[in-house]
């Protein structure tokens, strides 16, 4: 089997290699080691993350489990829309920056904390119920997949306090660009971690359906949040219609598009959870 194919089988959900990874692991090492087998991995992984399946006596509670995953995975590629179109915008504000711009910026600068608001509810609800007596019996088995989260949040703290530090002692000589590239690499990698490791943590735990339900609905508004989000910022650069967005040194027009991925993403996966929440 080839280094690509190994890295494909290792992208496929963690649900979907607990019940058949090994058996298309031992189907790989029959097949001849081409492109064109990678080519059927990649899209078969992408299909077993679009489309999940889940079967047996615990699919509701996977199903749960992958929407909540799924949906706070998207929010956290995803609410830096906000941050960025309002300095793209607002710092300094272009010549289209009118007032219906601001009062949709601010619209989603509100919805941006009603999503964290809802999200910290159910991270609450997990730790109250599930997490605390998990801790008690194997802590590094849960807590393991969230130390990548904390090494990258102090880095990614202590990257900008230097930023702000070498602002502050030296306004007329700033950080260079490559002090900048360096953090926004921090910045990605700590928000691909606390995408990440609270749901590897939360298949660990196995948390039982009704435990699961609550997080599934605000999952739910989470994925509502994002969507509507993304609604205010499109429609604000639309009406803006200036060169803020080309002249910014931040990628905003990558940003839009990744969070307007996003929320489809969230969208789609809350309400297949919200579906089995309803018959748990």
């Amino acid at each position: 089997m080839s280094w690509a194919a190994r890295m494909v089988l290792r992208a496929y959900p963690p649900s979907f290699r607990a019940r058949y990874g090994s058996e298309l692991a031992a189907l790989t090492e029959e097949l001849p080691d081409s492109a064109r087998t990678t080519a059927d991995l990649v899209r078969g992984a992408l299909g077993a993350w679009i489309r999940p399946r889940f079967a047996g006596p615990q699919a509701r509670r996977l199903r749960l489990q992958a929407s909540v995953s799924t949906t706070w995975l998207a929010w956290c590629a995803g609410f830096l829309i906000v941050p960025a179109v309002n300095k793209a915008l607002l710092d300094p504000p272009g010549s289209g920056t009118s007032a219906l711009v601001r009062g949709l910026l601010h619209a989603g600068s509100a919805l941006l904390f009603i999503g964290w608001l809802l999200a910290l509810m159910g991270a609450a609800h997990i730790v109250v119920r599930a997490l605390g007596p998990g801790l008690r019996s194997r802590p590094k088995f849960f807590l393991g997949p969230l130390v990548p989260v904390m090494v990258s949040g102090i880095l990614l703290v202590l990257g900008l306090l230097a930023l702000l530090a070498i602002s502050h002692t030296a306004p007329s000589n700033p950080a260079g660009p490559w002090a900048l590239i360096g953090w926004s690499c921090v910045l990605i990698g700590f928000l691909m971690c606390l995408g990440v490791g609270p749901g590897v943590s939360l298949r660990r735990l196995e948390v039982p359906a009704p435990t699961l339900r609550l997080p599934a609905r605000l999952a739910t508004g989470l994925a509502l949040a994002l969507a509507a989000m993304c609604a205010c910022c499109l429609i604000a650069v639309a009406v803006a219609g200036d060169a803020a967005l080309d002249s910014s040194s931040f990628p905003v027009v990558i940003v839009l598009v990744i969070a307007s991925l996003a929320s489809v993403v969230a969208l789609v996966s809350s309400a297949r959870g919200i579906r089995a929440a309803r018959h748990t």
